[in-house]
């Protein structure tokens, strides 16, 4: 949360202040002088750069220090707890987040002692400027023409002359949700003891109180109607049938509302390096079917069809699939079938990756639906990226080498390396943090402008 309050303000100085001076530069050349007018801007430019630099790196340094408290009390409390309730995987967390914590303080100062950041602020301008002038270049190509009219007002929404670039889209956070007395038929048991019965999902893994191996367990916030909720409960209520005099019912949600935050607050962070502004709503997501609490990756897309996610795919109403582009689902949820991974996506149609699969191609094939799901896992320092890694896909993007780079993923059969120059140049020239290069920012907008109705392009949501 520190870091997005240091980002906000370096993108409120980008999107005031640097994005006027680029227009500047850009105008008419004064020929009588030499170009005295753009080399004049161009140098304001390069102040409003520096200045922008030493602003946020202040910033960045107090934001590290309080994430190195927090990480240690984060630590420190896993570790108690987990030793008053003998949860040897929390213990065993606590102890990450704790060395995690001091490695990333030490490696971080580093860019910046150095002076590498200075650099990386002007390539991080330099590719904000050409990203946009690569995003009106597309819409020219295919606009230009055949609606001029249309042209100027992308251009007016889009803040591509001023006022923040960025396609502004109305984004819907769900936290899965599993209540304990919920029945699909009248007077039947609870559907959440059918599933536990029949081995679709092992409610008490999911409630946390089973927890596997501490690298892949759960981190769930159980919620009792009543007061708390301990694995004695959860016994007599699975005992029981779920029903029954003395029975304790409860929700039980996949991450706590905080978790939640931590990955969206991540999102806004990195999604204006794609040229995407998100406004979120967040609700709570009432689970109907237990492979809505344990995906199967092979039917992902025909689970975001039911209810509570209600996606549409372009066999039912291509128009409605097409408008859902600009309005992402992002499912914070436990896990999947198959036991790995961190998260799953779906997008809408074909595109190319910037790096070929293990079998050379560079097709990434459309689902004809859009929507992203991911699981929650410690430490955040580490995998706090899943969310905006998955609306990268619904976007186009495919994985990528470089342990830096947001799309990287180590997952079996990627056969992606945590090598590349790419990301040790992020790392001289912006530290630890991931994020995304210019080509991904590309790409995006040529599946935006390719996907996208021009009607909505024209629209500024907020």
């Amino acid at each position: 949360m520190s870091h997005t309050v240091c980002h906000d303000v370096g993108q409120w100085i980008t999107d005031n202040v640097s994005q006027q001076v680029e227009r500047c530069v850009e105008q008419d050349c004064n020929w009588w002088c030499l170009c005295c007018n753009k080399w004049f801007c161009f140098l304001v430019w390069v102040v409003v750069q520096v200045a922008k630099w030493v602003v946020t790196t202040v910033c960045e340094i107090v934001a590290d220090v309080v994430d190195l408290v927090v990480n240690v009390v984060t630590g420190l409390i896993d570790i108690v707890v987990g030793i008053f309730t003998l949860d040897w995987s929390r213990i065993v967390a606590g102890f990450g987040e704790i060395i995690g914590g001091v490695v990333l303080f030490v490696v971080d100062l580093i860019p910046i002692l150095i002076g590498g950041t200075l650099v990386g602020t002007f390539i991080d301008a330099a590719d904000g400027w050409s990203l946009r002038s690569y995003v009106r270049g597309l819409l020219q190509d295919k606009y230009g023409k055949s609606d001029p009219e249309g042209l100027k007002r992308m251009f007016d929404a889009l803040g591509l002359d001023g006022g923040g670039f960025g396609l502004r889209v109305d984004a819907r956070a769900m936290r899965s949700q599993i209540r304990s007395d919920r029945s699909s038929r009248p007077g039947a048991p609870p559907d959440l003891v059918g599933w536990h019965n029949t081995g679709a999902i092992d409610l008490k893994v999911l409630a946390g109180v089973n927890p596997t191996v501490w690298w892949s367990r759960f981190w769930p916030e159980l919620v009792g109607d009543n007061g708390s909720i301990s694995e004695s409960d959860i016994d007599a209520y699975l005992a029981s049938g779920g029903t029954g005099a003395g029975i304790k019912h409860f929700s039980l949600f996949a991450m706590s509302q905080g978790d939640l935050d931590s990955r969206l607050d991540c999102a806004d962070t990195h999604s204006r390096e794609l040229g995407l502004i998100f406004r979120w709503e967040k609700v709570d997501g009432l689970l109907t079917r237990s492979d809505q609490a344990v995906v199967n990756r092979s039917t992902f897309a025909s689970v975001l069809t039911s209810t509570p996610f209600n996606r549409t795919n372009t066999a039912t109403n291509a128009q409605t699939a097409i408008d859902e582009v600009t309005m992402p689902l992002v499912i914070g949820g436990w896990g999947y079938s198959d036991g790995t991974g961190m998260g799953i996506s779906a997008h809408l149609a074909n595109c190319t990756c910037l790096e070929a699969d293990d079998s050379g191609s560079t097709l990434f094939p459309g689902e004809g639906i859009t929507g992203t799901h991911f699981r929650y896992r410690k430490p955040d320092l580490a995998f706090k990226y899943t969310a905006i890694h998955e609306i990268g896909h619904t976007f186009g993007l495919c994985h990528v080498s470089g342990l830096l780079r947001i799309m990287f993923t180590n997952a079996a059969g990627a056969n992606k390396s945590i090598w590349s120059w790419s990301s040790f140049g992020q790392y001289l020239t912006t530290g630890v943090e991931a994020g995304f290069v210019l080509d991904e920012g590309k790409k995006v907008w040529d599946y935006i402008v390719a996907n996208v109705d021009s009607t909505r392009l024209q629209t500024r949501a907020f």
